[in-house]
């Protein structure tokens, strides 16, 4: 069970970074696969996007970096609690 929860903390830091990767080629949100990447990433990016803001960065959108450290933050407790089993 670990393990599955491992993997899929892991595929959610791969959908974030490439929604992120994917808003520099296909800006516009509603064009696959970027729709797709976009219904799992922006629940995930929205609080941390409110919080902090791309106009209070200079333009740049920190979210995703944010969410990205936070998942694999989790993993590793959630890797450490059960004993280094993944």
């Amino acid at each position: 069970m670990v393990g599955l929860v491992h993997e899929l903390l892991s595929l959610l830091s791969v959908i974030v970074i490439a929604d992120a990767l994917l808003s520099w080629v296909l800006p516009d949100p509603n064009r696959l696969p970027r729709s797709l990447t976009r219904a799992v990433a922006d629940p995930l990016t929205a609080p941390v996007r409110a919080l902090i803001r791309p106009d209070m960065t200079g333009g740049i959108d920190f979210s995703p970096l944010v969410v990205i450290l936070v998942l694999h933050g989790l993993a590793t407790v959630l890797a450490q609690a059960s004993g280094g089993l993944q």
